[in-house]
């Protein structure tokens, strides 16, 4: 498979996924994240990783077609979803899987209220998100609890935070 990572940071999804398929391509917006992915891929001597500064929000989808995007803690910092999950169609070949892992509706205690900026989204309602793939021409969706991460809130309180993954098929 080749696969699209999509805000891939510093790589951590990427190089995970790195052994199981032919080739990741790295995508994110911050070119300070691409930098530490790139560093990565040197010290590593990868020669089936690619980088691309991509916002899809923002910027046309690259020509590049994918058997698989992935997503992972991405989407809650993406404004314009709608944007987003139709680039992600568009960027898939027929059949492609479109995998989002993100977080659970949460009360805004994740993120730290200055990050208000950035964080667009308290997380998501997952009936929602497969109701929203499905109007995008995805299929044969399902969802499950992938993680729960457990943090310190800025109230001081131990919060619970599930992540789920949504996994999606763009039809043929």
């Amino acid at each position: 498979m080749d696969v699209l990572d999509y805000g891939c940071g510093t790589g951590l999804l990427s190089l995970f996924l790195l052994p199981h398929v032919r080739s990741i391509t790295g995508a994110d917006s911050s070119a300070g994240m691409l930098d530490v992915l790139r560093q990565k891929i040197a010290r590593m001597h990868l020669d089936n990783v690619k980088l691309m500064k991509l916002d899809c929000e923002n910027d046309p989808p690259p020509e590049n077609r994918f058997h698989m995007v992935a997503t992972a803690m991405t989407m809650h910092h993406v404004r314009d979803i709608d944007k987003v999950l139709e680039a992600f169609h568009e960027l898939l070949r027929p059949g492609g899987v479109l995998c989002v892992a993100d977080l659970d509706t949460e009360p805004g205690t994740f993120h730290p209220a200055d990050a208000a900026e950035t964080v667009h989204h308290h997380g998501f309602d997952r009936n929602q998100l497969k109701a929203l793939l499905a109007d995008y021409g995805f299929v044969h969706t399902q969802d499950f609890t992938a993680h729960t991460i457990r943090k310190e809130t800025e109230q001081g309180h131990v919060g619970h935070f599930p992540v789920f993954l949504v996994v999606a098929r763009k039809s043929a």
